[in-house]
């Protein structure tokens, strides 16, 4: 068995590569996703002896590689583009928002008595990660699970990958349920959206230029920067007022203060390296996990997962229709917040709504900024109802 640090940080980058490589050759293993390819591949390795299951090097890869990845993603986003949505997908991205907030509380409510024994006394903590995921995409679901420090990688497994088995239904759901609700009803004329990007054409893409070196080492350093004045904050200062403030927070405020400054927000590859720190992540995880355990864990989390998709559909369709908004508008509203900006453009290409696309996005970018303020306030939320 290997046990080297940096050997096994290879075996790691090697079931990373291995699991992009498969993703993007076969279409069968690109609809699993590549998170999942690389938490079954780390667990693979581990659970055939190949690497331990308990190192020390799995923790350090997971303290460092979430908060760096969160802080270079944020450094994207633009909270002056709001104002470009439009007042009705602003409103209804809120409602997607307040389906979202109900049915995890519902959900985290009405299930104890199954994710108490999973969780113990902390059972509230998995309201924050499912929050989160529901408003700005798993960025937030795992910034929320290493900063509310839940730990235990097989029920993160099982998390994960109910988390992204689930969009299957969901994508069937966002295709079919516009069509049955067009027509059904007359949107009113103040939640009207421009359609005139719809005969403009798909935008042209522009090849995006090699990645700096010098740019991507001030991503990094911006992003390290961050954690560190985060900890001191976190430590010096918050603990004093406020130690219930997961150290995330402070990452996310801080990462967002930064994106605002137009030369930080231009740097270019804060993806491409943020993708590689939380694929890094993934591994770790997967090496952690123990199969048996994580699919003992499913059906609970299956079930949780089941009621707050009810109670999201039903809040953004039902309180929609009655406020006569455009079925297209809750739809990409829906989509933005479970899966942030990355399916809006092919499901609003699908449907035609090509006038839908930019909003859908800066609402997107939106769930990544709001996603982990929303699920530590439903978290905490949760403990005070549960009697915590």
């Amino acid at each position: 068995m290997i046990q080297q640090p940096l050997a096994i940080v290879a075996v790691l980058l090697g079931a990373i590569y291995f699991s992009i490589w498969i993703t993007g050759r076969f279409p069968w293993a690109e609809r699993l996703s590549t998170v999942l390819w690389i938490i079954f591949t780390g667990a693979l390795v581990s659970n055939l002896g190949l690497v331990p299951t308990d190192a020390p090097i799995y923790g350090s890869i997971v303290g460092f590689a979430v908060p760096f990845a969160v802080c270079v993603i944020l450094f994207t986003v633009r909270l002056a583009d709001v104002r470009d949505a439009g007042t009705p997908i602003l409103v209804a991205f809120v409602l997607a928002t307040l389906g979202t907030v109900l049915g995890v509380m519902v959900g985290s409510l009405t299930l104890e008595p199954l994710l108490g024994p999973i969780l113990g006394e902390e059972s509230w903590k998995l309201a924050g990660p499912y929050t989160g995921t529901y408003i700005g995409g798993s960025l937030n679901f795992f910034a929320l699970w290493t900063g509310l420090e839940i730990g235990n990688p097989d029920l993160l497994a099982a998390a994960n990958a109910v988390d992204n088995l689930t969009l299957f239904p969901l994508y069937a759901l966002w295709m079919l349920i516009p069509g049955w609700l067009i027509g059904k009803y007359t949107p009113a004329p103040r939640w009207k959206v421009d359609h005139r990007a719809e005969d403009e054409g798909p935008a042209v893409v522009k090849e995006e230029p090699p990645l700096d070196p010098a740019q991507v080492t001030a991503l990094a350093f911006l992003a390290i920067l961050v954690m560190a004045v985060s900890e001191w904050l976190k430590v010096s200062v918050v603990d004093r007022f406020a130690p219930a403030v997961p150290t995330i927070l402070i990452v996310t405020t801080l990462a967002l203060i930064l994106a605002q400054v137009g030369p930080i927000r231009r740097l270019k590859g804060a993806w491409e390296i943020g993708d590689l720190a939380f694929y890094l992540f993934f591994a770790a995880v997967g090496a952690m996990i123990n199969f048996y355990q994580a699919v003992v864990l499913s059906p609970a989390l299956f079930l949780y997962v089941a009621i707050i998709m009810a109670i999201h559909f039903t809040t953004v369709y039902g309180l929609g229709r009655l406020f006569k908004m455009e079925v297209g508008v809750l739809t990409m509203a829906s989509v933005a917040t479970k899966t942030g900006p990355s399916m809006v453009v092919p499901i609003a290409e699908t449907k035609g709504w090509r006038h839908l696309v930019l909003p859908g996005v800066i609402v997107g970018m939106l769930g990544y900024a709001l996603g982990n303020y929303a699920g530590w306030g439903v978290a905490t939320a949760v403990r005070v109802l549960l009697g915590g």
